[in-house]
């Protein structure tokens, strides 16, 4: 949704009139006076057989509105990001006729790219395909918002615990536990709304600063020396691109384990560190080995900037308006 938002913004600025087509979870994340429409939408790979017969039926409802809203706004262009939710209107795009462009942000492509990848004009990838697809495939990196990019950052004096915008029972465990270990040290964990209450339950440590939920995680970003960090596209991102160094524990359940793949595509520069699940124990040694090394903090944080891109929405607007020229 975060990449979506930030394209649109940069297409609205170009003066386009811009529709935005989410489902109700996306629409939570929308701030300001976004124009958007929501639609029926829900998961179906790797969900339970009433999950996918709900899914089916939500992805028909999603595409007969997303049919009604073409007929009535009359795009020149549709644009999938990736999620499942504009599944529904990538389909109806191309019943309609409606030449139609993806953004991939991981390194392995999702379902939805897959299933679209042969119809789009253009794919727009966050990060280096492990897997090859059907398809003009062009590398961009992956759009940000403008808010979380800050340029020439300062390091702070916090370890960020990040285990994505759902939280990480684990990572915030482990987080936890390190800050009882390293009392010299300061923690934030973004501990994610479900296992806040579990967390600030426990006997309060003066070194930990719990977070439940943020849609401005810059504000994190400013105070972090370094972060212990599952390995979604977007997150992974913004912490290459704020030069933040990092050790990546990727979600071992991941569908085609695309965060370990996401996580060794940050590692071959030496802008992140990797740790497997499995070995969460070496997270300790791993982190105070980068505490004491701020050296290797630097050039982590600077191979990190090379890595990730600041201006993506930008090349891929400029992208999609020559094709609109053509």
């Amino acid at each position: 949704m975060f990449p979506a938002l930030a394209l649109a913004s940069e297409l609205t600025g170009r003066e386009h009139d811009v529709l935005m087509v989410t489902d109700p979870r996306g629409a939570r994340l929308i701030e300001g006076d976004v124009r958007y429409e929501v639609i029926s939408s829900t998961a179906f790979f790797g969900r339970s057989l009433t999950d996918k017969f709900r899914a089916l039926s939500a992805y028909r409802k999603g595409k007969k509105k997303c049919a009604r809203l073409i007929d009535e706004f009359e795009p020149h262009i549709a644009i999938g990001a990736g999620g499942y939710a504009s599944f529904p209107l990538i389909r109806a795009a191309r019943q309609k006729g409606v030449p139609y462009f993806l953004l991939e942000q991981n390194s392995v492509p999702g379902r939805v790219t897959r299933l679209g990848a042969k119809g789009a004009k253009e794919i727009y990838l966050g990060i280096p395909m492990v897997r090859e697809i059907k398809g003009k495939t062009v590398l961009t990196g992956n759009v940000l918002r403008k808010s979380v990019i800050l340029g020439e950052r300062k390091e702070g004096s916090k370890i960020l615990v990040l285990g994505g915008s759902g939280g990480a029972k684990r990572l915030n465990e482990l987080g936890y536990e390190l800050a009882g270990k390293m009392p010299e040290e300061r923690f934030i964990i973004l501990t994610g709304k479900r296992d806040y209450a579990e967390m600030a339950a426990r006997p309060k440590l003066k070194n930990v600063e719990l977070v439940e939920f943020t849609l401005h995680p810059e504000e994190l970003y400013k105070r972090a020396k370094a972060a212990i960090s599952r390995a979604g596209a977007i997150a992974l991102s913004e912490l290459l691109v704020n030069g933040i160094p990092s050790i990546l524990v990727p979600f071992p359940y991941a569908i085609d384990d695309h965060q370990t793949h996401n996580a060794r595509w940050a590692t071959t520069t030496g802008a992140a560190l990797l740790v497997p699940e499995q070995e969460l124990e070496r997270v300790e040694v791993v982190l105070k080995e980068l505490l004491g090394d701020k050296e290797r903090r630097k050039r982590m944080a600077d191979a990190g900037r090379t890595l990730a891109p600041t201006d993506a929405a930008a090349r891929i607007a400029e992208r999609i308006e020559r094709c609109l020229a053509a």
